[in-house]
């Protein structure tokens, strides 16, 4: 009788002390595991990082000239500018050079260690284009209001234009500019207000969409080889629009 008390009383001391060092242990457990990041909901204007081109060799390049090579390609190196002195400038403008690390405001980091050149032959003058496409259309969330990118220019009156798509499915052609400068150079364009965009659409998942990048060749241009490098695609959109409740979509 006393043995079998005795085996009672130890087999309840083992549960306590398992019971009390299992919580001890979940306890530190829980003291030491970090504090997971909450993410600040946004509104206003936001600047998204669409594509940093680190990782570009899913890009493909169509060209309407049969001759030649078109192609594109993941080439090593960052925006170099320089300012009126010649001497190289980062992104504030200042002496120096470009980060090889950026965190952008959604807390999301970025690589800065290569660019997307683009290779391809002009010969019908005013008529060749070539044009960028990504592996996928981009969806833009909330209101763009204007698109901004790196690009290398060789001094070439050829002109830059972006290829978007609304939610009914039309395609708009807004030009950026000509690449006739030498040197890196953050080029923009603004999206117009009459391109329809809002958050009446935006649970349909019916954003306007960024299709891709063609470059028209210029009329006063003598034909051949043309090169384009451009690198950290960014869109400055509007998200004050866009507060509702994003868990549920209309898309039943």
């Amino acid at each position: 009788m006393k043995r079998m008390t005795r085996l009672g009383t130890l087999s309840l001391a083992i549960g306590l002390l398992m019971l009390f060092t299992g919580n001890g242990s979940m306890l530190l457990q829980a003291q030491n595991e970090p504090k997971k990041e909450q993410k600040q909901k946004q509104d206003g204007l936001v600047v998204d990082w669409i594509n940093d081109f680190e990782d570009c060799e899913d890009w493909r390049a169509v060209s309407t000239c049969p001759l030649g090579d078109t192609k594109t390609r993941k080439i090593p190196g960052k925006p170099r500018p320089v300012n009126e002195q010649g001497q190289a400038v980062n992104e504030d403008g200042q002496a120096g050079e470009f980060k090889d690390d950026v965190t952008d405001e959604n807390g999301l980091p970025h690589k800065n260690a290569y660019v997307m050149g683009v290779k391809t032959y002009f010969l019908d003058r005013g008529f060749d284009r070539v044009e960028v496409f990504p592996p996928n259309e981009y969806i833009i969330r909330g209101k763009a209001r204007e698109m901004k990118f790196w690009v290398l220019g060789r001094k070439f009156r050829h002109t830059l234009w972006v290829k978007l798509r609304d939610y009914k499915g039309q395609l708009h052609k807004l030009k950026v500019g000509r690449l006739d400068f030498w040197g890196w150079r953050e080029m923009s364009v603004i999206v117009p207000g009459w391109l329809p965009q809002s958050a009446s659409y935006a649970m349909l998942d019916k954003n306007l969409h960024f299709v891709s990048f063609f470059v028209e060749s210029d009329y006063y241009e003598i034909p051949g080889t043309f090169y384009t490098y451009i690198d950290q695609f960014r869109v400055i959109t509007d998200l004050s629009e866009f507060t509702g409740d994003e868990t549920i979509k209309d898309t039943w």
